[in-house]
Order: structure tokens, then sequence, then C-alpha cells
């Protein structure tokens, strides 16, 4: 009977995960070219400069639309706004086998409520006083580089740097993304266990995820991707690893029924997958590659790759460019971003009232800002991004298949020795 109901209750949540995607499709609002909309929304992440505009994305009933306009007035995190615009669909190439509409607003007039939602205008004022003072204490691409790791913020980062990160695959570092608060959960669990028992190093690492999404600006992405890790690593505590799947797969079922257009999204796809590589990926290759021998190169590079092959398909899939460098990369910096958030973190939280100590940290983490600044530079010099012009979707479904009987095998295999 438990093995019945294990089988059964999967089978009905897939079945009302189901109609619920299709009746939330079936009512989904369609926009046409030319159409006059009005909207009333709350910004959830800070707008990017880009030269004198300033550039967001609203979402619409699981529909993003783009919203580009004059640096000036400013609007920031947790504003409260009134757009209204005329809908211009732009056919977008967005990766290497699609093409999709871009939906963007023209003859845009924008009215900003003055009093901004209190708890994200305090967060958002919080994080733009940090920034300044880093910009103010660190030389350029450094304090770029640790505001991306801290707070996801790139909007002062010089191009060429950001640049070098995307051709060595360390994007993610500074993107705050679900991708990277996966990394850092799985490599703290990985490096505290150095120094702690099981259940205080996973306790630790659940820490680590929860000060990282507050100080990342709990943008949704972030906060996913914290509430999947967290109940992982809880799991994980408990010392169940059928628990830790469970949690995993209940977290993405219960983020779809809430919110059924994050199937679309790729942050969504991202974390669950690193987070699902790293469950069941991770462990298969540290029993059986040295790599673990080696203590913090080797955690940083099982874990890197446990998330790469897990998300592989979508990343060609999405942006069709590979990086050849990024395991290697990876490897050798991953290791310096728990350490930088941590010292860039107590940084940001001391700021308000003890200076000294803040600028100390901000020095402490400079030769780490420039290691990993160096060593990007340098491999990036070398070049090695490979451009995948045609990648068939059934190629990707055919490679979860194959994965997922790999390890299925290996897990049996250890099973029964």
């Amino acid at each position: 009977m438990p093995k019945l109901t294990v089988i059964i209750f999967p089978v009905i949540l897939l079945i009302l995960l189901s109609i619920r995607v299709f009746y939330f499709y079936q009512s989904k609002p369609v926009f046409t070219e030319g159409q006059n909309v009005n909207f009333k929304i709350i910004l959830l992440s800070e707008p990017q400069i880009s030269g004198r505009m300033q550039k967001f994305q609203i979402n619409v009933s699981g529909t993003k639309i783009y919203v580009s306009v004059p640096r000036f007035p400013e609007y920031h995190y947790g504003n409260s706004l009134k757009i209204s615009g005329v809908i211009n669909t732009v056919t977008s190439n967005t990766s290497s086998f699609s093409k999709r509409n871009l939906i963007l607003l023209k003859n845009i007039k924008i009215e900003s409520n003055s009093q901004s939602v209190f708890g994200l205008a305090v967060l958002s004022s919080f994080r733009q006083n940090i920034a300044g003072f880093f910009k103010g204490t660190l030389p350029p691409v450094s304090a770029s580089l640790l505001l991306g790791i801290v707070f996801g913020i790139k909007d002062s980062m010089p191009k060429e740097f950001m640049d070098s990160l995307r051709t060595t695959g360390v994007l993610h570092v500074i993107a705050a993304s679900g991708m990277n608060v996966t990394l850092i959960g799985g490599f703290l669990s990985g490096f505290l266990l150095l120094f702690f028992k099981r259940q205080i190093a996973l306790a630790m690492s659940i820490l680590g995820i929860i000060i990282y999404a507050v100080m990342a600006g709990l943008e949704p992405s972030i906060v996913r991707a914290g509430i999947m890790g967290v109940l992982v690593f809880s799991s994980q505590i408990l010392g169940r690893q059928n628990l830790a799947s469970y949690s995993l797969f209940l977290t993405a079922f219960l983020m779809l029924f809430l919110s059924p257009f994050l199937i679309e999204d790729i942050g969504f796809q991202l974390s669950f997958l690193s987070t699902a590589g790293i469950l069941y990926i991770q462990p298969i290759l540290a029993d059986r590659v040295g790599l673990s021998k080696f203590p913090i190169v080797g955690e940083a590079t099982i874990t890197t790759l446990s998330a790469q092959i897990a998300t592989l398909p979508i990343m060609l899939l999405t942006f069709g460019t590979l990086s050849l460098w990024s395991v290697v990369v990876n490897a050798l910096v991953l290791w310096t971003v728990p350490i930088l958030t941590i010292l860039g973190g107590i940084a940001a939280l001391t700021v308000s009232f003890f200076n000294p100590l803040s600028k100390l940290l901000l020095y402490l983490s400079l030769p780490l800002l420039l290691f990993f600044e160096k060593l990007v530079t340098f491999f990036a010099a070398i070049g090695g991004m490979v451009s995948i012009n045609s990648l068939n979707p059934f190629l990707a479904v055919g490679y979860y298949l194959l994965l997922c009987s790999i390890i299925i095998y290996l897990k049996a295999e250890k099973v029964s020795v």
C-alpha cells in the first residue's frame, strides 16, 4: 500500500497542476499591436540604467511587458507606479532555436505614488546608500563586482568586464539569480562540513541562504531559490534524502500552482534544475570523482559541475552559447563568493553605524576581488565561447531521460554493493 501511495500521490498532483495550467492559459489576456493599456504595479527590482534610459519589466498575468523610459525621474525598487501606454510587439530572436514576440510599450506615461511600499522603500534606500559607500571605497571594477555578488546590482559594471564574465561562464555570480543561491548553498554545505558536524553545517548553510536572499533584495527569483534551498537543506538536516526530494518537488508544485506562468520563466527553471543537480548528481560525483580530495577547489568543482550538468540543455536552448572555461573558472573563483558575500554583507550592515569596520571589511575583500577579476580577465582573453546555432528541443528531452536513467542506475548500483 505505501508503494501504491508513492505512485498515486504524484499522479494526482500532476493532474491538478495540468488542469491549473490549462485554465490559466485559457484565461490569459492576449495583447495586440496598438492596444491601449494601463497597469498599476509595484517595482520588485531596480530598473537597469542604460545611458540616458532606465529599463524594467512588468508582469501582467504571466505576460512580460518591457518598459524603457528616460532616466529622470528615477524609479526604484518598491515604487508604486501607474503606467499607461500602447502595446508595440516586436519579433525578437531570443534563443538558438526559436523566435518569440517581445512586448514593448510606447507612448508611455507614468504616475509615481509618492508613498512607496514601506518595507521595500526602506530596503531600496538602504541598498542605494550601501552602493554609494562601496563605490567610494573600492576601485570601480572591484566595487561593481562586490555589489553584484551581494545585491545583484549591475548598473555600474563596466561593459568590458561584464563581457568577460559572460565569456567565462560566471555571469550568474553577479546576477543574484536562483542558480547563484543554489550554488552558494551547495558550496557552503560542502565547505562547512570540513569544520562542523553535518547538522550544524547544513543549519549554517540555511542561515547563509536566508542572509543572501535578504541582502540581494528578495527579488522573485531569489525568493523562489531561497525557499527551495531552505526546504532541501532542512530535509537533509533530518537525515531524509527522500524528504529533501519531496520538498523540492512539492515546492515546485506549489509555485507553479500559484503562479503557472513560472513554467516559462528561465529563473524558475534554472533554480529547480540546479537544485536537483546538487541534490542528485553531486553525491554521485563526490563518490566517484577524486576531486573531493581537494577540499576547496574540489567541492567548488563538483558543485558547479553538478548544477551545469542539470541545466545544460536549458542554457543552450535559451542562450545558444556555451563557455568552454565555465567549469574551470567557476571551480577557481566560486570559493571566494561565500567569503565575499559574508564580508560584503557585514560591511553593508555596519555602514550606517560603524564606517571604520565597513571600510576594514571592504579592504579585506579587495585581494579576493582582484583575484576574481584578474582570473576572469585572463580566461576571457583566451576566448572559449561556443555558439550553438541550432538545437532540437527533443534532444533536451532525450538528454534528461538519459540523465535520469544514469542517476537511477548508479544509485541502484550503490545500494546493491
